[in-house]
């Protein structure tokens, strides 16, 4: 890569970087091109050469924020011993992934996607590119014994439905005991269902 193609992928990324913290920061209401720009410290020329309009801005902040939740339930996955209790272990990962200040912007997006429809198409289809890399990550952090199980499939798509709705009800909760008793409820339901089925002679 050249130094000038450098440059550009540099700002660009500088750009997208910028948005991302933006919308985490000030919410979907208060991300605009201009504070995109003032916050980058670069000119109005310089984002619309990268981001003509303000869809293609969104939409590449959308992606950069679900790639940073994949990151993080990798870095979580470091922490889940191979050879412990990898249900508890993959669960614990995912809802920490799904309390992040980054997750909490990405529902602010599906709330703001609900009358919008040039948003929700944006979402959208950064959701379904980011769906098998959501498949991926989870099937790592529950490994491949347990990714094997009948029905895994099923019960790890269920399992992200209740932990989103978790995260959800975050927001208005004042302490984490009844959360905490949700997540150990379902994570015992969760090692019920993915245990090896008994073979009847």
């Amino acid at each position: 890569m050249g130094i000038r193609a450098a440059q550009r992928a540099a700002t660009r990324a500088l750009l997208v970087e910028t948005g991302v913290d933006l919308l985490i920061e000030r919410g979907y209401a208060g991300f605009t091109t201009v504070a995109v720009q003032k916050a980058a410290g670069l000119s109005r020329g310089a984002l619309l050469h990268h981001f003509p309009t303000r869809e293609a801005l969104i939409a590449a902040v959308i992606g950069r924020l679900l790639e940073t939740h994949e990151t993080a339930a990798r870095e979580a996955l470091r922490h889940v011993a191979p050879d412990g209790d990898r249900v508890s272990g993959a669960i614990e990962a995912m809802y920490a992934v799904m309390r992040r200040p980054a997750f909490a912007a990405q529902l602010e997006l599906w709330t703001a996607a609900r009358t919008d429809p040039d948003l929700r198409r944006l979402v959208a289809q950064e959701e379904r590119r980011a769906g098998h890399d959501l498949a991926r990550v989870v099937d790592d952090l529950f490994g491949p014994k347990l990714a094997g199980r009948p029905r895994f499939r099923s019960i790890t798509r269920l399992t992200v439905q209740v932990l989103r709705g978790l995260a959800l009800t975050d927001v208005l909760r004042e302490d984490d005991a009844s959360a905490r008793e949700a997540l150990d409820d379902w994570t015992g339901i969760v090692h019920q269902l993915l245990r090896p089925q008994e073979v009847i002679t």
